[in-house]
């Protein structure tokens, strides 16, 4: 709660001159005083009512010199619980005690459904040469140790090799930054997964980069010194590996 404090200041003084504000931790309280009238104190009543602060909904009401802002939630009066209304719509998410913005909760809440045994799935086109795994494990090898030495070494003007997650990669090849792709062939059936590694997909034809599904993604976490399953990775500098590099896009420049 003592972390929201300089927030709610800053939006007490949207409805006018704070004199004060007091912080209950125990008791989860903030009690704000204002300088003006009672006009002043029935404006932030309202305003702060059922806003959302720290991840729960404010109960705000007047006393002597100003509001009491409880972030009780549900309001209990004589031990016992009242009917609080429940607001239409989805369900809000939270991160900890962050609200999930509603445009990556509705992604969230699409069902997920696992790839059972780990199969290859369709999006993927293996390589047809047994020598490209053995490449592409050197090089993520190399690349992720040299950028791990940069990190330690707090070089900040190395370049960063790798970027990892459909997010950063997709960034990535717009940004005309990502010059190799290499994805899991066993990503989950998932909504928003299944709509981003589309769009990665459809970004590295488009910019001619070249993508490489020779692992799944618990040997991709692997080849990159990981115990985690990694579901892409990104090639932005192949300072360090560059044989090996320029060898896969050999392949990918194969006709067929």
């Amino acid at each position: 709660l003592e972390e929201t404090k300089a927030d709610i200041a800053e939006l007490a003084g949207k409805f006018g001159t704070v004199t004060r504000i007091d912080v209950d931790i125990e008791k989860r309280q903030i009690m704000i005083d204002y300088k003006h009238s009672s006009d002043v104190v029935e404006k932030a009543i309202n305003g702060f009512n059922s806003m959302m602060i720290g991840g729960e909904k404010v109960i705000a009401t007047s006393e002597s010199k100003g509001i009491d802002e409880s972030v009780s939630n549900p309001v209990i009066d004589t031990n016992e619980e009242k009917e609080v209304d429940t607001p239409t719509g989805p369900k809000p998410m939270y991160s900890g005690d962050k609200l999930i913005p509603e445009r990556f909760a509705e992604c969230k809440r699409v069902p997920k459904i696992p790839n059972a045994g780990g199969a290859t799935r369709k999006y993927a086109t293996l390589v047809a040469d047994e020598t490209v795994k053995p490449l592409l494990q050197d090089m993520l090898g190399e690349l992720m140790r040299l950028q791990k030495r940069a990190v330690e070494d707090k070089n900040a003007k190395a370049r960063r090799r790798l970027v990892m997650g459909l997010r950063e990669v997709a960034r990535g090849i717009r940004s005309h930054k990502v010059k190799l792709v290499v994805m899991a062939n066993n990503l989950d059936e998932y909504g928003i997964i299944d709509k981003k590694l589309q769009e990665i997909i459809d970004l590295a034809r488009e910019e001619s980069v070249p993508i490489f599904y020779e692992f799944n993604k618990r040997r991709l976490g692997k080849a990159i010194g990981k115990s985690i399953k990694i579901g892409v990775i990104g090639l932005q500098n192949a300072d360090g590996a560059y044989q090996e590099f320029k060898k896969l896009i050999s392949f990918a420049n194969r006709p067929g």
